[in-house]
């Protein structure tokens, strides 16, 4: 099924690229594939008398896909993308209250999150090394992220409660700051986002009719490998 994705982006885009020799402006696109965590940094996340370890977290490692576009004039361009992500993320909670028999043979809860988004960014960018085959821009922008709320996974362990839903913000916003590395036609990227707005709507649990209001911001840093075509 991956092969036939990227065949067909290949399929699409290579009729794309193409350098405007006139106006000396440059149009370029190209596929990405990569890697990426996830951070929270949460002012708030209690859940059932548990709270979340801020200072421990277990980091998962989800993936990115994606198709870009690329306008340069010289030195400075501007950028856009289609990217698919799939984010893997575990919440580890300790108590509150320590029980009067201490933290032995007691099980600590965590919750396992893995969310699949479409992700459209637009960055502004500028090549401060342009050496032919070498380059290195940076870049930074915007970018909105579309959360495929319906293939969401959501995973309690140890909790009391047996069934627990988190609803999540169809649509975010992060701002990213990234750097290239490129080498002929290939490049290397590495970007760090912040996470502007709250992706938490709520947390309800069925059995006890209760529900959970988080403050929780998404950070992330990846890294990926392209071909510019």
């Amino acid at each position: 099924m991956r092969k036939t994705v990227l065949v067909a982006l290949l399929g699409l885009l290579l009729p794309l690229s193409l350098v405007a020799q006139g106006n000396k402006f440059m149009f370029n696109t190209g596929l990405k594939i990569g890697v990426q965590a996830n951070t929270y940094h949460n002012t708030q996340f209690e859940l059932d008398g548990w709270g979340y370890n801020n200072k421990s977290q277990n980091t998962r490692i989800g993936y990115t896909l994606s198709a870009f576009f690329r306008l340069s004039k010289g030195r400075p361009f501007v950028q856009t993308e289609a990217l698919f992500s799939t984010a893997k993320s575990n919440f580890s909670f300790e108590p509150k209250a320590l029980p009067e028999d201490g933290l032995q043979e007691m099980k600590f809860p965590r919750y396992r999150l893995t969310t699949n988004s479409i992700q459209v960014p637009f960055f502004l960018g500028y090549y401060f090394v342009d050496s032919a085959p070498y380059k290195m821009a940076v870049y930074t922008g915007p970018k909105a992220q579309f959360i495929f709320t319906t293939l969401t996974k959501q995973q309690f362990d140890d909790f009391e409660f047996s069934t627990a839903k988190e609803y999540l913000e169809p649509l975010t916003f992060n701002w990213a700051l990234g750097l290239e590395v490129s080498i002929a036609n290939i490049c290397f990227n590495f970007m760090y986002e912040l996470g502007m707005n709250n992706t938490s709507k709520y947390l309800y649990i069925p059995e006890n009719n209760t529900t959970f209001y988080f403050n929780r911001n998404v950070n992330a840093l990846s890294f990926s490998l392209g071909v510019i075509l």
